[in-house]
């Protein structure tokens, strides 16, 4: 039951950012298409998200950093790259889990926006992996068989977990070539193996390990390339700056009207007849 109703949340999550865009390309555009080059663009960037949590003392947190390649400003292969930390001490036990280990993701994102003003809106999908140690200890451990309490430590237990991530999300330009978007993702596990001592609380890159999971990220990109140099388009902090001037109507001159010709040739007349009068005299 948790499970559909997650896929619904995202599938409504999904509608409600495809339909206004795509309401937006279906009106009428006199304007020429812009084309984009092939290759748009070079873009590394920074979760902000997981530093925050980091900072703010969270149970878990992923630290990653991204570089992603951008086609003809509609596709965008991404690689993905951390590492997932986490200490949980149980709230009625004593145990104690924890866990610090590398992960990575591959991907694409597709830009759904066609025109190039700077805004990004993105669906795409990623493959993650990890193989990760974890440590299981409990101070106050009770002996299932002879009842005695004795501490118990478990430590360098193995796991690896292979999961899906189909991600939404928006992008736009704060200035330059500095970048900030965010996107939300439903992920679902694939393949998971770990020891039969112990399952693992937190996967590094996924999360809290379960079935299926949601998580996002808001992201600090810097995207140097053709397409991030183009002036034409919109700054979260201004206008653009080198917007196509507008032909101005020709406007003829008010001398060039009948009537300030007829007085011009009157004007020219008076004068001609007072150099005739002073000549006679």
């Amino acid at each position: 039951m948790k499970t559909r109703t997650c896929r619904y949340i995202f599938i409504l999550l999904l509608i409600s950012l495809l339909c206004p865009v795509a309401w937006g390309q279906n009106r009428k555009n006199s304007k020429p298409k812009e084309k984009a080059p092939l290759l748009s663009g070079i873009g590394v960037g920074i979760d902000l998200c997981g530093l925050v949590m980091k900072a703010a003392g969270a149970k878990f947190a992923n630290m990653e950093i991204s570089g992603r390649v951008g086609l003809k400003e509609k596709f965008f292969p991404i690689f993905e790259m951390g590492i997932g930390d986490c200490t949980r001490y149980g709230g009625e036990t004593t145990n104690v889990f924890s866990t610090r280990a590398p992960y990575w993701r591959i991907g694409m994102d597709y830009n759904v926006n066609k025109k190039l003003n700077g805004n990004r809106f993105l669906v795409g999908v990623r493959y993650g992996f990890s193989s990760y140690k974890y440590d299981f200890s409990c101070p106050d451990f009770t002996d299932p068989v002879y009842g005695t309490v004795r501490p118990l430590e478990l430590e360098g237990l193995k796991g690896n977990n292979q999961w899906l991530e189909f991600c939404i999300g928006f992008e736009t330009r704060l200035w330059s070539i500095v970048r900030l978007g965010y996107n939300i993702r439903y992920k679902m596990q694939t393949l998971q193996s770990y020891s039969e001592l112990g399952t693992p609380y937190y996967v590094p890159g996924y999360g809290r390990n379960d079935d299926t999971a949601f998580g996002g990220t808001v992201n600090l990109t810097f995207d140097i390339g053709k397409t991030a140099r183009n002036k034409n388009q919109k700054s979260l902090f201004g206008k653009r700056k080198n917007r196509e001037k507008e032909p101005q109507e020709d406007v003829k001159p008010a001398e060039e009207s009948p009537r300030a010709a007829k007085r011009r040739g009157e004007r020219k007349g008076e004068v001609k007849a007072a150099d005739t009068s002073t000549e006679k005299k």
